[in-house]
């Protein structure tokens, strides 16, 4: 569906927005997308108000996002942070803790215990 919608656009900025509940893979679209927003059942209204720019992104991932199924097959689900995380065309880890505003890259109070 976003590789249909991808080519339907001729070139037009794609943004892909992922509701989820558990990680998933983005490698396996994100060459595909201009921008990708994730959230964990938040409102549409939400969503929206991010796109259009009237809020500002401040989440940051609340689990590892897998950089591939074997990541996902080799990983121990009793051992926190042992999984190889996905890396974006931009060099971003989807590690724990990670996330992005307007102004790159998110280092705040929130996330500095986990990644220094």
């Amino acid at each position: 569906m976003i590789r249909d919608t991808y080519k339907a656009m001729k070139g037009k900025p794609v943004i892909v927005s992922v509701t989820a509940s558990k990680p998933m893979i983005f490698s396996e679209f994100e060459s595909l997308t201009d921008g990708i927003i994730l959230n964990f059942n938040i409102s549409s209204q939400a969503v929206l108000d991010i796109i259009s720019g009237k809020y500002e992104p401040s989440g940051l991932l609340p689990v590892q996002m897998p950089a591939n199924m074997k990541t996902v097959e080799q990983q121990k689900e009793d051992v926190p942070f042992d999984m190889e995380p996905f890396v974006d065309s931009e060099g971003h880890a989807y590690d724990f803790g990670y996330g992005l505003n307007w102004k790159g890259v998110i280092h705040d109070e929130r996330n500095t215990k986990y990644h220094k």
